[in-house]
């Protein structure tokens, strides 16, 4: 983390916290999300999870250093808002553009996707449907479940934002001076009341942005589409051509899409998207060779410095530290 960011943080407890290097480990710190982290900015990673569990409703602060393309899904009852605690830059959730002043609410196993920046410090609560529903009107329930029925984004008053992120910090400070209150009792009911009521109204009376995004949804489906074509086809690595065939736009028009959405160039992302498919299979086999070559990669010293310049490490390092005994080999 930044100098600048851990001095805004620093006086908030880090409850149940885990630190990583590795952002595959930190796609599966967060349980029940089932979620998958692709590194799009280059440079070693490092980032951190903190978490506060109550009776059916989940806390935590998520902090990344790289920018990534996140995808996860829940189960179907829950509910799941993220609020930026720090964000450097813009990002994309589900095809919508988001930044700091905005709102991601989430629910269910329809899935997400989110492009984070880099330096980006999320809060994020899950909590069960009828959690919420059992504070709530009729007509209140019904909003909800609208407002709920996809993931998308909100924009929020900066009043609004900072009390959300206010009672983030002051749960993580009551916890980490009284981790008794886990275990229930008034303290812990009272934070769950006012987590509930906050909740609600943050999500039945934000504005939605959605109307405003159809540029962007779709541009959002052909990033989507790309990676399951590219994934799909490893021996002919696809080209910016092929993906201008495929959905019927000119060069100009994928750039645009790519660059909108993810900041880099359509050729910036496949190539990303291959790199990242070497250093998973790194996890798997002993030989870096073979997994270039399955990923398309033949010229084996470029390779190695374009995955040193995402990746802050030569995959042969990669190999190694992910290998209780590994069968080393140098590219």
């Amino acid at each position: 983390m930044s100098a600048y960011l851990n001095t805004i943080f620093s006086a908030i407890p880090l409850v149940n916290y885990r630190e990583t290097h590795d952002f595959d480990e930190q796609a599966e710190m967060l349980k029940g999300w089932n979620q998958n982290y692709l590194q799009i900015s280059s440079g070693h990673y490092s980032g951190y999870v903190s978490d506060i569990r109550f009776e059916r409703v989940h806390m935590f602060l998520e902090y990344t250093s790289k920018a990534l393309f996140q995808q996860g899904w829940l189960d179907e009852e829950s509910v799941a808002v993220g609020v930026p605690m720090f964000a450097n830059s813009a990002g994309v959730f589900c095809g919508s553009a988001t930044g700091r002043d905005y709102v991601h609410v989430f629910s269910g196993q329809e899935g997400f996707e989110f492009y984070s920046p880099s330096e980006l410090l999320m809060a994020g609560i899950t909590v069960q449907r009828t959690e919420l529903m059992q504070a709530l009107t009729p007509d209140e329930q019904d909003a909800l479940d609208k407002n709920c029925a996809t993931a998308h984004v909100f924009s929020l008053e900066t009043e609004g934002l900072e009390a959300i992120r206010r009672f983030v910090a002051q749960v993580f400070v009551t916890v980490g001076e009284q981790p008794e209150v886990l275990q229930g009792g008034a303290v812990a009911a009272g934070i769950k009341q006012t987590l509930l009521s906050l909740l609600a109204e943050t999500i039945l009376h934000i504005n939605d942005q959605s109307s405003a995004t159809l540029a962007g949804s779709r541009c959002w489906k052909i990033i989507a589409e790309t990676q399951e074509m590219v994934r799909e086809q490893t021996d002919a690595p696809l080209s910016v051509t092929d993906l201008c065939l495929h959905f019927g736009v000119s060069r100009r028009m994928l750039q645009n899409c790519f660059q909108n959405m993810l900041a880099i160039s359509p050729a910036a992302y496949l190539r990303a998207e291959r790199l990242n498919a070497v250093r998973r299979m790194l996890k798997e086999t002993d030989s870096v060779t073979e997994a270039a070559a399955n990923w398309g990669f033949c010229h084996f010293g470029h390779f190695s410095q374009e995955y040193k310049k995402l990746f802050g490490e030569l995959p042969s390092a990669t190999l190694k530290r992910t290998h209780a005994d590994p069968l080393m080999a140098t590219v």
